[in-house]
């Protein structure tokens, strides 16, 4: 955050994966900007983009943008989607300025019911009898030119369907409205939100569009492509951008060579990515306040501490969003409440959470004394059958079984006394006390704490 510079620090609180200099170069960006345009910012899910578009929705207006924000999740996705876009910036209009707009806002209605169902279900292609159904008695009673064009259909003769000639006029209302009451709208709010401000821009940041239905998400691309693109105007997207393409390849089917169906509709298409060490950085400050009450030893190597490193590494390693981070972390986090009149592994549990989420990616190497399963355990307490030889020569096997423990696992050779299976004889070999004593109940232990909680944790 010490590159960026004039901003209230309220604008970035709390910005654990480095977005304020992004934000702050994509203030630069739209500062920059001399025509209207429409901008995709694109991220996964879980990538924060909610987050960053709150906090850069205060830093625009600092800088003295117009900003409106609209939450795509929070409104009906059974209404009109140029509706649901025109209420967002009446309900931008300063106290006061609302009843202004009530006449703009009925015109509002009368765009919503032709230009969202007629349009989109046209564009869509779902057929002539939908679009028309689509258009109330009331919408086409206020077509001006309807009886005109009553008259120039039934002038073509009886050939002429009545479906066919009803698809004509959903089609002349909607253009109507592109041409004519749309932009007339759109216009006077546009007039109305900058009145007395610097900027003459109106920046619109559309935010949750991946999280809404399916077919209202594409509806609302469709038809709202009418109000992209229109002067004084700044459309900002925060999308889940594959996740919009595999719904239009199902829609759609695929697309001729290298086109993307966002393509259609953006003019700027930006990427919302933390960088890895602020990623790192966010995971392990996070981690920190894992709650472990009872360590499972005194060394550094049981530590919360030692855990978070662990997992802002795993987090890193394993690609995932924080969001999914935090659902793991959350794991370790109730197994740690849930048992913690017992000692624990805060490092294992962490361990074994990232594993459980990315098998192929967490290796013993990221926690090697992970190696000590029961069946370790097992394999290097018994006697080979057979093997006289390895009998004879009892002082290298107890050499080189010692060096195994003491590489991998030394922090397990001095833990407390009730952490080991009747360890009475004073005598244990480091092996034996390994593989004997703990490796039995270890993992498993463990295992089942954290098996425990995730049963009962929805997910």
């Amino acid at each position: 955050m010490s590159d960026v510079v004039s901003v209230p620090e309220e604008a970035w609180e709390n910005d654990r994966l480095g977005y304020g200099e992004i934000g702050h170069a994509f203030t630069n960006l739209i500062q920059s900007l001399e025509t209207e345009k429409v901008i995709s910012i694109e991220a996964g899910f879980g990538r924060g983009k909610t987050f960053f578009r709150r906090a850069w929705a205060k830093q625009l207006k600092y800088f003295g943008e117009v900003v409106v924000e609209v939450d795509l999740q929070q409104s009906d996705h059974s209404g009109d989607p140029v509706i649901t876009l025109l209420g967002a910036l009446v309900d931008a209009l300063p106290k006061g300025e609302k009843a202004r707009s009530q006449k703009a806002m009925e015109s509002a209605k009368t765009i919503g019911a032709i230009s969202a169902r007629a349009l989109t279900r046209a564009i869509l292609k779902e057929g002539a009898e939908e679009v028309f159904e689509a258009l109330s008695e009331a919408a086409i009673d206020q077509l001006e030119d309807f009886n005109a064009l009553d008259d120039v259909i039934k002038g073509v003769g009886s050939e002429m369907s009545k479906v066919a000639g009803q698809l004509i006029t959903s089609q002349m209302a909607a253009e109507r409205v592109r041409k004519t009451e749309l932009p007339n709208q759109l216009e006077a709010l546009r007039t109305a939100l900058v009145e007395g401000q610097k900027n003459e821009r109106v920046v619109v940041i559309i935010d949750e569009l991946d999280r809404c239905h399916p077919e209202y998400a594409i509806s609302f691309l469709e038809a709202t492509k009418l109000i992209f693109g229109r002067s004084g105007f700044v459309f900002c997207l925060m999308v889940n951008a594959d996740y919009l393409e595999s719904l239009a390849r199902h829609r759609f089917g695929v697309a001729q060579e290298d086109e993307k169906y966002l393509d259609k509709f953006v003019d700027i298409r930006l990427t919302l990515d933390p960088q890895p060490q602020s990623f790192k950085t966010a995971v392990y400050e996070l981690a920190c306040d894992l709650p472990l009450k009872i360590p499972y030893g005194e060394d550094e190597a049981f530590s919360v501490n030692r855990a978070a490193e662990l997992a802002s590494t795993l987090a890193v390693e394993c690609g995932l969003s924080m969001r999914k981070t935090k659902r793991i972390l959350l794991k370790v986090e109730l197994a740690l409440r849930c048992y913690a009149d017992r000692p624990l592994d805060a490092p294992l549990l962490v361990f074994m959470a990232f594993k459980d989420e990315k098998p192929d990616i967490v290796q013993e190497s990221y926690l090697p004394r992970s190696f000590l399963t029961p069946e370790e355990g097992k394999k290097h307490s018994e006697p080979k059958q057979g093997d006289l030889a390895s009998f004879q020569d009892e002082a290298k096997r107890d050499y080189e079984k010692n060096k195994l423990v003491e590489e991998n696992a030394a922090e397990l050779l001095n833990l407390p006394a009730d952490r080991y299976d009747n360890p009475t004889d004073q005598n244990y070999k480091p092996w034996a006390l390994a593989f004997i004593a703990l490796a039995p109940h270890y993992i498993p232990s463990h295992r089942k704490a954290l098996d425990g909680v995730a049963s009962v944790l929805v997910s």
